[in-house]
This record gives structure tokens, C-alpha cells and sequence, in this order.
């Protein structure tokens, strides 16, 4: 590949600094000879797989902001699939592209891309709930009042979560409403 002469800017670098790999990461220049070290030199970058890590790949976590410490954390956005078939457990789902949502009685809500959303306990984080979506989702759920009644939205549009299964491809996708169950109103004594 011949480049224009000169440096070139907004392309990763100089001509021949490196090459894209077939993961979408950089492979760099090689190794001097006689090192005995991998075949291929491989740089973290953005693109970078988050399943080269140790379980949870992503959390939910909650910080109690008169201390500046963290109040409770758990795996966010579900279980990898894969890892969960090799017998892990807990890992928060990889590439996790969600955000959450809250309500005034102690509620947050998640949607995952393994087709799930998932009410929190949000004093403790634990989940009190789990409702199963058509989809994946990324984004964030949407919060809305009809006639008195609280609805959760989420767009569950996303293929399913990695390595679901061969339903991955013909997912039914949509946006989803559940209605929230209404707190019982505290009645005052006669």
C-alpha cells in the first residue's frame, strides 16, 4: 500500500507503523530477530474485546456520595452466554451498550443485550425482577405515565446477545412497554 508522501495525519500514524488483524486490534512491528516471543505483536486499542478480561465484563455500581465510596456493585446487563456454557457465572454482559433508569420508590432498571430487563433494588442492588425481551438491547430505557398507570419502554432492536444460539439472525425485534405495578397507598387510621 503506497500512502501520499510526507507524514499522514488521522490514519493511526506513519506509513508501516501497523497493519489491522483480523479481530479488528493492531498488530505492531515485529519483534527483533532472535526474541523468542509470539508470532504476532499485538496492541490494546479501541476494539479490544472485553472477553480477554476476567469476568464481570461490565457492572452496575453504586456510590454512596457522602463518602465517595461504593455502596454495592454486581455484574450489570446479565451473563454471557459463551462463558456462561464454560461454566461461568455472573460475568455482566460484554460490550455492554446500556444505560439505566429510576424511579422514585427505590426502582433502576437495565436492559441487556442477552433479551433481558432487569429490575434492581436500588439501595442494595439486588435484582427484585427479570422480564424477557424479544431482542437485545442497547440505550436506555424510557420512563412514561398514561392515565395514572407508570410504564417502563425499551428498545429491544439489537440481534440478541452474542452467541445466543441460531436465533441470533431472525430475532423479532420491537419496543416493548411493561407497566409498572402500582405501591400500595398507605391508608390513615380512623
Amino acid at each position: 500500500m503506497t500512502g501520499p508522501p510526507g507524514p499522514v495525519v488521522a490514519r493511526g500514524g506513519a506509513r508501516g507503523a501497523s497493519t489491522p488483524t483480523r479481530g479488528g486490534g493492531m498488530a505492531g512491528p515485529p519483534y527483533p530477530a532472535g526474541v523468542d516471543a509470539p508470532s504476532m505483536r499485538l496492541y490494546t486499542d479501541y476494539g479490544m474485546q472485553s472477553t480477554l478480561v476476567q469476568p464481570p465484563y461490565s457492572t452496575l455500581t453504586a456510590y454512596d456520595l457522602n463518602t465517595g465510596t461504593i455502596k454495592w456493585q454486581v455484574p450489570g446487563g446479565g451473563d454471557d452466554p459463551r462463558a456462561v456454557a464454560q461454566g461461568a457465572s455472573d460475568t455482566g454482559f460484554p460490550l455492554a451498550r446500556t444505560g439505566i433508569i429510576t424511579t422514585s420508590t427505590g426502582l433502576l432498571f437495565q436492559a441487556g443485550g442477552d433479551r433481558k430487563l432487569r429490575a434492581y433494588d436500588a439501595a442494595t442492588g439486588r435484582v427484585l425482577w427479570t422480564g424477557s425481551l424479544p431482542g437485545g438491547s442497547v440505550g436506555i430505557p424510557a420512563m412514561y405515565e398514561v392515565n395514572g398507570k407508570q410504564y417502563v419502554l425499551v428498545s429491544a432492536t439489537q440481534g440478541g446477545g452474542r452467541g445466543t444460539g441460531p436465533a441470533d439472525a431472525e430475532v423479532s425485534r420491537g419496543y416493548v412497554a411493561f407497566a409498572l405495578k402500582q405501591a400500595p397507598v398507605p391508608q390513615e387510621a380512623p
